[in-house]
């Protein structure tokens, strides 16, 4: 069967649709033990991000009447207990080599625009 270009926009359009659909529908309110969906949703991460990383968070699952669980109590300890997000700072950044009149001059007039805007 051939389909064409607008058949299959479509079927995205459609496949996008029942994706946003499921994100609506996960309700975790009382539950204490959660599939790979509803953990990759409370972490606010993709499905298979989810399943690709868990293991660097030690996060376990039971396997239970045929399901992969996961605990909630589990999941929030990994997030909690996980780097803090942090900007890099201006000293850590790699420094350039000057290798021209132009590129000094460029980074020159950088350094009097960040005193001006009072960033250094």
């Amino acid at each position: 069967m051939d389909t064409s270009e607008s058949d299959v926009s479509l079927l995205d359009e459609i496949k996008a649709l029942r994706q946003q659909i499921a994100v609506l529908c996960v309700d975790l309110s009382g539950k204490d033990w959660l599939t790979a969906d509803e953990a990759a949703h409370y972490c606010g991460v993709s499905v298979s991000q989810f399943n690709a990383r868990a293991h660097e968070y030690d996060l376990d699952p039971r396997k239970f009447m045929g399901k992969k669980l996961y605990a909630k109590a589990a999941l929030y300890q990994a997030i909690y207990g996980a780097k803090a997000w942090s900007r890099p700072s201006v000293t850590s950044a790699p420094t350039l080599a000057v290798t021209s009149p132009e590129m000094k001059e460029a980074l020159a007039r950088l350094r009097r625009y960040d005193e001006r805007k009072g960033k250094r």
